[in-house]
């Protein structure tokens, strides 16, 4: 049930899709072939446009998560890798040669149905229903009034784990994962607590769209995502249930992302293979398309937190 709800959410917002064909531009051009963060992904959209009339060659930008992203331009698959979280000290050291260029900051926000009734949860509930510790929604939230008892009870969703985001959610709530075998999903509990992983499942999803599906459509889902790209339907009636959660009573902003009082960020990262000529004069490229003022106005309308790039 859960998977057909994940499917029809995709399509539902299928007007999001990451995969992008191949442009009928300058078919004698080789195409530039972008691969990894999905969050990235989003960003790299916005920009497609402006890289395509500037260089007459089509931009393919393939979502496929950081992990699988770094190991293919490590290996020379693709032109330019993406990353929403920086290499680990193992893949330093297997991968020397790929260079990490930050470009940008983007929030990870939880989001919930507005007949939820909760507008901000703490860093420790998070942590908690995450890992299973809370089963019902009135246990959080006791003002909390289900029209159902089926809404009432805590249905988990999550970035798969071969995502940076995934990364990110495990370093901020503290939480280490076990796969379930042939199943989409996971099970999680607090870091360092050697007891029993709890029974309760998180089911796994890869694109922002199917998480605001599921969640526009069940009163009792939770599920996270990038800031940046979740902006970009914020407004549409698609997903006019959905409400963005505050954490420790901070509410996500451009300002708050700036002044530092909202504390889930992470970075933004292309991944340049320094082996690779060609890498390297298309991230150039890239780079000066990122100093343009329009460039940085759109991105910046999306909520993204541009840094400069030397």
């Amino acid at each position: 049930m859960i998977k057909n709800l994940i499917l029809a959410a995709t399509v539902l917002l299928s007007s999001s899709n990451i995969a992008t064909s191949v442009s009928d531009i300058a078919p004698d051009h080789k195409p530039l072939l972008i691969g990894g963060s999905s969050s990235v992904s989003h960003l790299l959209l916005l920009l497609k446009p402006n890289y395509e009339e500037q260089t007459n060659t089509a931009m393919q930008v393939r979502s496929m998560g950081s992990t699988k992203g770094i190991k293919a331009i490590a290996q020379n698959i693709i032109d330019i890798g993406t990353s929403s979280r920086y290499l680990t000290n193992a893949e330093q050291e297997q991968y020397p040669h790929v260079r990490q260029i930050v470009i940008a900051q983007d929030a990870l926000v939880f989001f919930t149905n507005k007949k939820n009734n909760i507008d901000s949860l703490s860093v420790e509930q998070l942590s908690d229903i995450y890992a299973g510790k809370y089963k019902t929604w009135q246990e959080v939230n006791p003002n909390y009034k289900p029209e159902t008892q089926r809404d009432n009870k805590i249905l988990l969703f999550s970035k798969a784990y071969n995502h940076g985001t995934f990364d990110i959610l495990l370093e901020f709530l503290n939480l280490s994962f076990m796969r379930v075998p042939n199943g989409n999903t996971i099970k999680l509990k607090q870091a360092g607590n050697h007891g029993l992983f709890p029974k309760m499942e998180v089911q796994m999803y890869d694109e922002f769209n199917q998480a605001l599906g599921i969640v526009q459509r069940m009163p009792n889902a939770i599920a996270f995502d990038s800031y940046g790209a979740v902006s970009q339907l914020l407004g549409s009636k698609k997903i006019n249930k959905i409400n963005l959660l505050g954490i420790n009573g901070v509410k996500v902003s451009d300002e708050t992302i700036k002044n530092g009082e909202y504390t889930f960020v992470r970075p933004l990262i292309l991944l340049v293979n320094s082996q690779s000529s060609r890498s390297v004069e298309q991230a150039e490229v890239l780079l000066n398309l990122l100093k343009n003022k329009r460039v940085l106005d759109t991105l910046s309308a999306h909520h993204y937190s541009m840094l400069e790039v030397e």
